[in-house]
This record gives C-alpha cells, sequence and structure tokens, in this order.
C-alpha cells in the first residue's frame, strides 16, 4: 500500500478502437504507486528503478508527479519510455477547518453536498450513521461489513478489483493500523452497511485507496455523503496534512479537490523484442484510437456508435476500467 513499494507481476495492455477492446497482452513489470510529493519528472529524467528487475520486462510508476506535459514515447538507452496517460491528480488539504474548506468550494457545490446530506439522513431516520476504523481490534469489523458491500460493487462483479479480502492485505491493512496509518468508514443506512472508504497514511497524506457502494442505492449518492463526511472526520484531527486523491481524474475527485498536480502513468520497459513490440503496437493504436474519436466527436457520431457497440458486444468487453485506485482495480489497463 505505501508509494515505495514494489510488487512484480503481470501488468495488462489494452488494444483497442474507441469503445471496441480488441485484445489485451501482458507485460512482466515491476510496479509501484508514486507518493503525492514525489520529486516531478522532467524531460530528461527517469523514475528511480527497483533495486533487482531480475527477468522482468522492466517498470512501471502509476501517477508519477510530473513537471509538465512529456513526450509519450521515448528511447532511454537500454530502455523505452512510455506515458500513455498524462492527467491531474487531485488532492484536498486539509490545513484549517472543515467549515473554512467548505466556504472554498462554490455556492452551488455546498447547495448540492447540503441537499444530498439532507436526502440522505431523510431517508435514514434522520440521521446519516458513518463509522470510523482505525485500530486492529476496529478492523475486525470493518472488513466483513465493507466486504458485503465489495461484493456488490460493479468493480468487484465485472472488473473484479473490489476490495481485497486475502490474508496477506488483511495483514497490510493491521500493521497500518497498529501504527495508526490507516483510516477506514463504514456508511450505513438504517443497519445496513452500503459504502466503504479504505485509507492508507504515509507521512501525514491520506491515499483515497478503495472506495465503493452498493448500487441499488445510487440515487441517495452514498458516495459522495461518504466522502463528505470523511473529509469532515479527517479535518477535526487536525493531525494530516493532504486527502490524496491519487491516479485518474474525475468528477467526483475535482469537486472536492483543493488543487491538482500534473502526473503520469510511466513504463520503463527493456529493448527486448516482445515488450518493445507490444509497446509500439498499443501506442499506434491509441493514436489511431484517438483520431477516429475525434473524426466520430465532430460528426457527433460517438454516442450512437457507442449504443449500437454496447447492443452488439458483451457488458464485459465494452465497460470502462476502473483505473482509480479509489476504484478498486488492483490491475491497471491503459486504453
Amino acid at each position: 500500500m505505501r508509494g515505495e513499494h514494489w510488487e512484480p507481476g503481470p501488468v495488462t495492455l489494452k488494444f483497442q478502437l474507441g469503445d471496441i477492446v480488441l485484445g489485451r497482452a501482458t507485460l512482466s513489470l515491476f510496479r509501484r504507486s508514486a507518493r503525492l510529493n514525489e520529486l516531478p519528472l522532467d524531460f530528461s529524467d527517469t523514475p528511480e528503478p527497483p533495486s533487482r528487475l531480475n527477468g522482468a520486462d522492466g517498470y512501471v510508476v502509476w501517477s508519477h508527479p510530473i513537471a509538465r506535459k512529456l513526450p509519450i514515447l521515448r528511447v532511454r538507452r537500454d530502455v523505452i519510455q512510455y506515458i500513455p496517460q498524462q492527467y491531474r491528480r487531485f488532492f484536498v488539504s486539509l490545513a484549517g477547518d472543515f467549515e473554512g474548506y467548505l466556504r472554498t468550494r462554490s455556492a452551488k457545490t455546498r447547495s448540492g453536498l447540503r441537499r444530498k446530506l439532507r436526502k440522505f439522513a431523510q431517508a435514514s431516520g434522520g440521521a446519516i450513521m458513518l463509522r470510523q476504523y482505525r485500530t486492529p481490534d476496529q478492523l475486525a469489523n470493518f472488513f466483513p461489513l465493507a466486504q458485503k458491500v465489495s461484493a456488490k460493487t460493479y468493480q468487484e462483479r465485472l472488473l473484479g478489483g473490489g476490495l481485497p479480502n486475502d490474508q496477506a492485505f488483511i495483514s497490510s491493512a493491521l500493521a497500518l493500523s497498529k501504527e495508526d496509518e490507516l483510516r477506514a468508514y463504514l456508511l450505513f443506512l438504517n443497519t445496513e452497511p452500503i459504502s466503504y472508504l479504505f485509507c492508507s497514511i504515509n507521512q501525514g497524506v491520506v491515499s483515497y485507496d478503495r472506495l465503493g457502494y452498493d448500487p441499488a442505492y445510487a440515487s441517495l449518492s452514498p458516495g459522495t455523503v461518504l466522502q463528505t463526511l470523511a473529509l469532515e472526520a479527517l479535518f477535526s484531527e487536525q493531525q494530516l496534512t493532504t486527502f490524496d486523491f491519487t491516479e485518474g481524474e474525475g468528477q467526483h475527485k475535482e469537486v472536492f479537490s483543493t488543487g491538482s498536480y500534473l502526473c503520469g502513468d510511466v513504463y520503463v520497459v527493456r529493448q527486448r523484442v516482445v515488450p518493445i513490440s507490444l509497446i509500439m503496437l498499443h501506442h499506434a493504436m491509441s493514436r489511431a484510437s484517438s483520431a477516429t474519436g475525434t473524426i466520430l466527436d465532430k460528426m457527433n457520431l460517438r454516442s450512437r456508435l457507442r449504443r449500437l457497440i454496447r447492443g452488439q458486444f458483451t457488458r464485459e468487453s465494452w465497460v470502462p476500467d476502473a483505473h482509480g485506485r479509489a476504484s478498486g482495480s488492483a490491475n491497471h489497463t491503459p486504453g
């Protein structure tokens, strides 16, 4: 869960034209997620590699800060650096108090949040129940309830990326909780858990690691309600510096954020025939897909084509990937 922790294993490249997935391939890479406060990469920089690559094809750092938009593809001595996705990484400064933070939001946003909180409270008998879990004993109660919610989410059902229930993940969470470096939350409707948020903490930075909610209650905006109340709880601690929304953009993140950094998913791949061929093919397909999308937009055909595709292909072939860690994705599949 920590930013400096490398994990070896397969990383999927997805080849597609628009919404049509033509195929997938995997690279054997060491991977990690960058910390928000890492020094940004510039044109001449490459992320620091793991101490040993063994037989891996290379490594990838998700959401590494970058100083500016960088070339997507670049040859560097005996490796190729590939940055297929460059995007804003949103965060919330936890300086000050929650009321002061709310005053930085637009009047429209504040009104919308109050309306959603009122609606949820009315549906829940007049009060909202949010529970925070941070000690090992508390986590023993959190995981069974959160995994019950996770099993109902689209991340779990369609992408296999809900809240992990393996012993390695749970043991890691317990170790963090013993150091007071974990916050987990459950939102209840009456007595039924319907949304969870799981966050690790590193040097005062709270990471938006896993979020999920029961889609049966989507009309009550449980993710937004939980996010609002969790931020209020974090502000009240007065000892944490930042809430990091981690990799990937999204309206939910932007609405709550107080700022953003430019980041990119940085692949560094050894110059071997198969991995380099896959990277080059992926880059070419991505450019073709982007060009196709631009043409379809100009002709106002993208939405109609998407509906046609959804009618012809199975749900698994067109559903968007949960790229952001908060969506529960463990395997990043760049489109």
